[in-house]
């Protein structure tokens, strides 16, 4: 698929976050976000059972040194685990959706821990059926048909809903608020939809070169101009490629 960007009036680009190569620390209850294939830190009881939620997603493996753990599934699909050991250890996860992350395990008595984690970005199934069409024309054409699309509240033939608070990670402007509302992915491509808030005390004008970035291949804004409290939409629509980050 031709990757060439032409001057459309309806295309710019936005701000996509690094992942970053620092440890996180997994604190407890409250959720910490993560991209794919991170490298977590957390503490577990060795003497009470504790219970690791990968948000909407089922664990279904489970890789670690033998003899340093027990674990089990939950009817919904988080993991139980226990550590037989005093001295740290490294768990690899892996989920049905395709998200992985690997934690260091440091292994103290006391009560059981629920660690609960939130995939920053889900990855995308296979859908060859989205694949034909975004390949069957030039990738200019597909990407005005996709906005415009998407843009009239449509869906782009073959594109599949998927859970909007799970779309890549974004860095909108600054005195911007955005929520998003509704995501939509293909093949090569995926659409998210925020609404979009100014939660500063001054008329914000808005631009398409104001959201650009790599890995982004357009923008759409409902208003280029946002009053003090003021609401509107905008469609993003990211390359969906691997090696998008990197084009």
């Amino acid at each position: 698929m031709k990757k060439t960007l032409s001057a459309l009036s309806v295309a710019a680009a936005i701000v996509l976050l690094p992942a970053g190569g620092a440890f996180a620390t997994v604190p407890g209850p409250a959720g910490t976000t993560f991209e794919n294939n991170a490298h977590l830190k957390a503490q577990m009881s060795n003497t009470s059972p504790n219970k690791v939620i990968i948000d909407g997603e089922l664990i279904t493996g489970v890789t670690g040194p033998d003899g340093a753990y027990t674990k089990d599934n939950t009817a919904d699909g988080a993991l139980l685990i226990t550590p037989l050991t005093g001295q740290d250890f490294t768990i690899f996860l892996e989920t049905d959706g395709g998200v992985s992350v690997s934690i260091d395990v440091s292994p103290k008595p006391g009560n059981g821990r629920t660690l609960h984690l939130v995939p920053a970005d889900v990855p995308l199934k296979p859908n060859p059926d989205a694949k034909l069409w975004e390949e069957s024309q030039p990738f200019q054409k597909t990407l005005v048909s996709v906005a415009r699309t998407v843009v009239n509240g449509d869906v782009p033939d073959s594109y599949v809903d998927l859970k909007a608070t799970r779309g890549p990670a974004y860095n909108p402007p600054a005195g911007l608020l955005l929520t998003p509302e509704r995501q939509l992915a293909g093949s090569h491509l995926r659409v998210m939809r925020y609404r979009m808030r100014n939660a500063g005390y001054i008329t914000r004008s808005l631009s398409e070169k104001q959201f650009w970035q790599k890995g982004v291949r357009a923008v759409m804004l409902s208003t280029r101009t946002l009053y003090a409290n003021g609401e509107g939409y905008v469609w993003v629509i990211f390359s969906a490629d691997k090696e998008a980050g990197h084009d």
